[in-house]
């Protein structure tokens, strides 16, 4: 039986096949999403690439909410419908989830190799079978992930990005550059979010969130590193009221462009800071572990995972 996986983010588009159970890394290919007038174009032009198949199933994560097997893009100008996918692959066994679902499926088949440890304990003190994936790119969400019974994993549907910002993240912010126009969680944490972010801070320059990372990591400009630092420090705080509201002991697990970016760029300790800073709420933190998911073919991987879940 071959399945048809795909991850479909907001700027790129991962598509690749897995057969009994397995993530053949030989079919993976990429497609940049503007050069598509949708995903199915996008399906076409990859079947095009591949020798004659018989598609059994699909299963296809999407950045945007799903409803009664339709998805629209968060930050995308795409629709898609599970009919038409059957339609177009001779399928009807389509499934259509979350990106960070499909995220949260991929936890327990991870290689190690796959996964970056950036604070808190290398091994777990407590473990309550509660995890919580961090999308930090083109845009903001997350997933929660409980086992059940027979420590399957249960992921959950959210749109936590749209959110009002917490009170506690705002009020840092206002400390630092006065009153802001970040009114939602994805208005500040996300690749746009990094770029206003400076735009605040340079009083109107332009940069893409990849050139700050880049300028700062090549200390050409001082005001890149600030804008880090502060995300950075943000994030920490960001990341205090997801514990509080998901209790993930069995840790906490980022993906995305823009988490890559910010916790490969030496501003760790500004996250750290901000993270285990005295709390009302929680006396624990440090029993927490913070990681970064870097294998980019993870999101394919949880759509096996399900795929296999559901024969």
């Amino acid at each position: 039986m071959i399945t048809l996986v795909a991850d479909v983010g907001g700027t790129q588009s991962r598509l690749g096949l897995v057969q009994n159970g397995i993530l053949n890394e030989a079919s993976i290919r990429h497609f940049l999403n503007d050069k598509f007038n949708s995903f199915y174009e996008v399906i076409a032009e990859y079947l095009h690439t591949q020798k004659a198949i018989k598609i059994s199933s699909c299963v296809i994560a999407i950045a945007g909410p799903i409803v009664e097997g339709k998805a629209s893009f968060t930050n995308l100008d795409w629709k898609i419908s599970d009919i038409d996918i059957e339609k177009l692959t001779y399928c009807d066994n389509v499934v259509l989830i979350n990106d960070l679902t499909s995220l949260g499926y991929s936890l327990k088949k991870l290689p190690s190799a796959g996964i970056q440890h950036i604070i808190g304990p290398e091994t777990f003190n407590r473990k309550n079978g509660q995890y919580l994936v961090v999308g930090l790119g083109t845009g903001f969400n997350v997933c929660p992930v409980v086992e059940d019974i027979n420590e399957k994993p249960v992921c959950l549907q959210v749109e936590l990005g749209h959110i009002s910002l917490p009170s506690s993240v705002k009020e840092a912010l206002n400390k630092r550059i006065g009153a802001s126009t970040f009114i939602t969680v994805e208005d500040l944490f996300s690749g746009k979010g990094l770029s206003d972010l400076y735009k605040v801070i340079t009083s109107g320059k332009i940069k893409s969130g990849e050139v700050i990372s880049k300028a700062h990591l090549e200390k050409t400009d001082h005001e890149a590193t600030y804008t880090l630092e502060l995300f950075s420090e943000m994030l920490g705080l960001m990341t205090r009221e997801l514990i509080v509201q998901y209790l993930p002991f069995g840790g906490i697990y980022f993906a995305g462009s823009v988490s890559r970016a910010v916790f490969n760029a030496k501003v760790t300790s500004k996250f750290e800071k901000a993270f285990k800073e005295d709390s009302h709420y929680l006396k624990d933190l440090e029993k927490f572990q913070i990681n970064l998911i870097t294998d980019d073919a993870a999101g394919l991987l949880g759509c096996g995972v399900l795929s296999e879940a559901r024969v």
